[in-house]
């Protein structure tokens, strides 16, 4: 015998609704004083039982049972299936009717239950889901979860999630039933697709920007509803995280661009606070630049391959600047102003400055080598003292400086020569033990004034003690020694013959 067989079951109840009903009968018989009202009850909660616990055919069986057996057991005459009376038939038709109706309307209540219940599990499942989806932050987060939840979640054994511009569909489980072509075709179409043979489900998924992806389930079964409510959630849940990664990206844009306006320091300053408040910094190094014979060269030179070449030399300097961890202050016209120990104080910044002025000359010697259009030459200016540093304006503002240090640097930029660094007594002070400086006297400034200036020429030969590692040992260990760490960056091309070296962060 196959117990598990469902027929066999059913046979099983039938048999037994049957022969409780007959017991009955039996029973209510043996007490003669019973009245037929106290019968009929007694029937009806049976009948009442058996659609309860077990189903309609049960039921049915155990009401004709029972209006026969009540026809022939308690309608005179007894032991007869005729009716002396024929209003007796009519209660036995009535009998039977209302087994049946109750039975009907039972067996109705019953599955309204099942079905509320069943919808109270897919809400749950979806809730499930939904739970897992919306703790996500972006799209491939998403697109897992949907893949490898969904699965256990609703009873499926694989899944797939097409995303437009993939390269592959994401699948998790045995999803070999749901093809490729089958999720592009939703997708496109827009329309669910449910082969409940196979046991195939496909769902489009709108993802924002006039884009249609499609989410596929295989092998179960689920309601049309159901898919239809995943296919909403994902698309709720795609569009959300969509949006938060433009917003992402966004705020990416704008700190790169504020990054790009100020320090990173004063930029979290003003984005915090709403306002930067002016800083005195008693020791910051100042370099400008300016080319030689610019006016020339904007007659010969058409004004597109002007600004083409000034965007060639200027981002050429702004990379030095990144590699000496300098700060660009701005440029005005053909001039370069940038700026060292500030807003983070570094007392190796004259040094780190002139490294990067070697290097910003010899860029402007390298491209007039290469291009006789542009036989450009460079004045370099180099001085270091204090400044008053701080945002101005409120549209399109700008971090800038200001003191007696700003005015001097630029005196240093004019009042110097062609390729060559310029230094004031002030910054050759603190240079002096690195770098060979040739001193060019008391030279006059614009404002008739006479400053000591020097040229800076190299690293100072006892420095490099004939040696052609770069950067030299000697100058690395007084590096170390002045300033407590390794230099950021180095000329190489200061050194005759140079070899790299490692040097230690």
């Amino acid at each position: 015998m196959d117990l598990t067989n469902p027929w066999l079951f059913r046979t099983l109840r039938c048999v037994a609704a049957v022969s409780i009903v007959a017991v009955l009968l039996a029973v209510d018989f043996r007490f003669q004083g019973l009245h037929n009202t106290t019968v009929t009850y007694t029937l009806l909660l049976a009948i009442l039982f058996f659609a309860v616990r077990w189903g309609r055919l049960e039921s049915i069986l155990a009401s004709v049972v029972a209006a026969l057996g009540f026809l022939y057991y308690f309608q005179p005459p007894i032991r007869s299936f005729k009716a002396a009376d024929p209003q007796s038939y009519v209660a036995v038709a009535a009998f039977l009717l209302t087994a049946l109706v109750v039975s009907a309307t039972e067996l109705k209540s019953r599955q309204r239950a099942i079905e509320a219940l069943e919808r109270k599990r897919e809400t749950e499942r979806l809730y499930e889901l939904g739970q897992a989806m919306l703790a996500t932050d972006s799209l491939q987060a998403m697109v897992w979860i949907a893949t490898n939840q969904a699965m256990p979640i609703f009873g499926m054994t694989g899944t797939a999630f097409y995303v437009p511009g993939e390269a592959a569909p994401h699948r998790g489980g045995e999803s070999a039933a749901i093809t490729e072509e089958r999720l592009k075709t939703t997708a496109e179409g827009k329309m669910l697709y449910a082969d409940r043979d196979a046991g195939v489900f496909v769902i489009p998924v709108d993802m924002g920007d006039h884009t249609t992806g499609a989410f596929g389930l295989c092998c179960g079964e689920i309601s049309e509803t159901v898919l239809n409510s995943i296919g909403s959630l994902l698309s709720v849940v795609s569009a959300r995280v969509l949006a938060g990664e433009k917003l992402v990206e966004q705020q990416r844009m704008s700190e790169s661009l504020l990054l790009n306006i100020l320090p990173s320091e004063v930029a979290d300053e003003l984005r915090t606070k709403g306002i930067v408040a002016p800083k005195y910094f008693e020791d910051v190094t100042i370099l400008f630049t300016d080319f030689v014979g610019f006016t020339l060269a904007t007659e010969k030179l058409a004004a597109e391959e002007l600004v083409a070449v000034l965007d060639e030399y200027f981002t050429a300097f702004d990379r030095i600047m990144t590699r000496y961890k300098l700060e660009k202050m701005k440029t005005i016209g053909d001039s370069y102003m940038c700026i060292g120990g500030l807003p983070m104080r570094n007392p190796a910044h004259p040094v780190d400055m002139v490294m990067a002025a070697f290097e910003m000359l010899q860029v402007v010697e390298e491209r007039a080598k290469m291009s006789p259009a542009a036989q450009w030459k460079i004045r370099i200016g180099i001085h270091t003292g204090p400044v008053v540093a701080g945002v101005v304006g409120i549209n399109k503002f700008a971090f800038d400086i200001w003191g007696d240090t700003v005015n001097f640097s630029s005196r240093m930029e004019s009042s110097g020569e062609a390729n060559r660094i310029n230094l004031s007594e002030r910054t050759h002070s603190r240079v002096k033990d690195f770098f060979d400086c040739e001193h060019r006297g008391k030279v006059l400034t614009k404002e008739k004034r006479e400053m000591d200036m020097y040229f800076a020429n190299g690293i100072l030969p006892r420095l490099l003690n004939g040696s052609a590692e770069m950067p030299p040992p000697e100058f690395l260990r007084r590096y170390y020694l002045y300033f407590q760490k390794y230099p950021p960056s180095f000329p190489e091309f200061l050194v005759p013959g140079a070899k790299e070296i490692q040097v230690a962060p």
